[in-house]
């Protein structure tokens, strides 16, 4: 992922909210989509604000799982923005729980990763899990 040097002393959260992402879901073999909501605190790089719904839509275009698919997410921003302030959420709606078994149409699973600054400051994962 591409990176700049940050010089401006920016060190509070950039949100991008509402990346819209499907995936296929490895052990029901049926689609999954929603949301994804990422938060990082610059350090010393920042990223062109594409580069993050790319990061998203390159890892949700395998087979996956939500767990795993949040945390790679996580683990792809840490390593390329040299931060360890990032935060992820998203919120899915899964076919199987929609067209199989249970049959709930409006239900929705969030999973989280939330390190650094995010998981020690309660204001910064409300505006993460609020967004």
């Amino acid at each position: 992922m591409q990176s700049f040097e940050e010089t401006h002393g920016y060190r509070e959260p950039v949100v991008v909210s509402n990346i819209a992402f499907h995936s296929m879901c490895e052990h029901h073999l049926m689609p999954f989509y929603g949301k994804v909501h990422v938060a990082y605190v610059p350090h010393i790089r920042v990223v062109g604000l594409s580069k993050i719904p790319r990061v998203v839509e390159a890892l949700s275009r395998r087979l996956q799982m939500q767990e795993r698919l949040t945390q790679q997410i996580g683990d792809t921003l840490e390593e390329g923005l040299d931060t360890p302030d990032i935060g992820v959420v998203i919120r899915g709606s899964h076919m199987c729980m929609c067209t199989r078994g249970i049959k709930q149409q409006d239900s929705l699973t969030t999973t989280l990763t939330l390190r650094g600054a995010f998981q020690h400051s309660s204001a910064w994962r409300d505006l993460l899990l609020n967004a």
